[in-house]
């Protein structure tokens, strides 16, 4: 294992907390690592948080400058915006990057969502009081009419105030945005970032959110060429019902769908649930392509037996055969990174989480040579804390992990496994 470095810290940034890694690798052979730059606090929206971008050029280890892919707006804790959560996913033949993320307003967190998309024929809903306005072509209007109030691009009103900070009377819609924003130029620029609710989110849901750390590009099969991201989505404000999907594109990001959640016994109803008691949550997953083009997803959740959950999908994320626990991987509730890819002739499945049944430590990453029905192969990052990760295979038996390894979430590190280290 390589002595691990610092990728995202206060001496790179603007900030004392970094939270949320994701990471790719381009044909080119250079890594692009992505993260949350918060602001205020170290915590979960409501919160100034803010998407970041650096650059290696060589296996990681030296790093570019700190890139801000998506930038917020705020002056303290509850008057500002937040991107939260990046999930990336490289499409190697358009040579794209695409940054998945949820978008959320002042005052807004998992827990105060509002239901539905917050868009009304697909324009910004903005409230004040007991009235609703949409914005429209940089203007507030009201049941179709004008009120004569600009609005720029980053929510700035003519009268004074923001949407988006709650510094106005004039609100965005309290919910979450499911954001995309994608690079074309090895994740140095980005796109201004398109609200996929109008596609995908349902007037059921409240919270919706990036799985994170990564998504796929499907190569085989019927479904080859298909973009899948996890995700995951509250149907009730207090109590929480959460659960797991993935949504997909078939035209290279232009639109996208979402899929069944999977099946799990006790909620109700079975299909598209609406009761959802707390051990039969699902949250932040991962997807891994098997051989053939079926995808398996590794999920987080609430189950008293600590032990991640994996589904496989046999049409491309739309529904899902009958979700069952990994024995060889257990979790304090918290996100598992899951990659797949050859390695001497076989197909390989890495997992990395926090492989502790009660806290927050003890990285693990570990292999399966089965599709993931087991885990025979271990290897310790670190027995001390361990929070999110993400990883990707640099093709040489090396695997590269980006990683959480304290939760006062002061910096995310960076090292490399040789898989030699771990198939023993």
């Amino acid at each position: 294992m390589r002595t691990p470095i610092k990728v995202f810290s206060k001496e790179t940034g603007n900030t004392n907390n970094y939270r949320i890694p994701s990471l790719v690798r381009l044909n080119d052979g250079s890594l692009v690592a992505s993260s949350d730059e918060r602001f205020y606090t170290a915590s979960d929206n409501p919160n100034r948080i803010e998407k970041v971008v650096r650059i290696s050029n060589d296996n990681g280890l030296s790093w570019g400058k700190q890139i801000t892919a998506v930038a917020t707006l705020g002056e303290d804790k509850q008057h500002s915006s937040a991107a939260i959560d990046p999930a990336t996913l490289y499409d190697d033949e358009t040579n794209t990057i695409f940054m998945l993320y949820s978008f959320t307003p002042a005052g807004i967190g998992i827990l105060n969502c509002g239901a539905g998309s917050g868009l009304v024929k697909g324009k910004q809903r903005v409230v004040k009081g007991l009235c609703n306005y949409i914005i429209d072509n940089g203007e507030l209007t009201h049941k179709g009419k004008s009120t004569g109030i600009k609005v720029d691009e980053q929510g700035n009103l003519s009268i004074g105030g923001n949407v988006f900070t709650a510094t106005s009377p004039y609100k965005a819609y309290g919910t979450s945005y499911l954001m995309l924003t994608k690079s074309t130029d090895g994740g140095n620029t980005w796109s201004e970032p398109q609200c996929l609710d109008a596609m995908v989110k349902s007037k059921r849901m409240h919270f919706l959110g990036s799985g994170p750390a990564n998504g796929i590009k499907i190569k085989e099969g019927k479904y080859a060429g298909r973009l899948v991201f996890p995700v995951y989505y509250g149907l009730t404000k207090w109590p929480m019902s959460l659960t797991c999907a993935v949504i997909w594109s078939d035209d290279n990001g232009n639109t996208w769908e979402i899929g069944a959640t999977p099946e799990i016994e006790g909620r109700f109803p079975k299909k598209n649930p609406w009761i959802i008691p707390d051990p039969l949550m699902t949250t932040e997953s991962q997807v891994v392509e098997l051989p053939g083009g079926d995808i398996a997803v590794f999920m987080r959740n609430h189950n008293k037996k600590r032990r991640i959950l994996r589904a496989v999908s046999k049409n491309g994320g739309e529904s899902w055969e009958k979700p069952e626990f990994i024995e060889d991987l257990p979790h304090c509730i918290c996100q598992i990174t899951a990659i797949g890819f050859e390695y001497e002739g076989k197909f390989t499945i890495a997992c990395i989480n926090a492989s502790d049944t009660k806290k927050r430590v003890n990285g693990k990453l570990k292999i399966s040579l089965d599709e993931g029905k087991t885990f025979p192969y271990s290897y310790t990052i670190t027995e001390g804390e361990f929070v999110y990760s993400s990883a990707v295979y640099l093709g040489n038996g090396d695997i590269a992990v980006l990683y959480e390894d304290s939760t006062k979430h002061e910096d995310i590190k960076f090292t490399v496994i040789n898989l030699k280290d771990v198939i023993k």
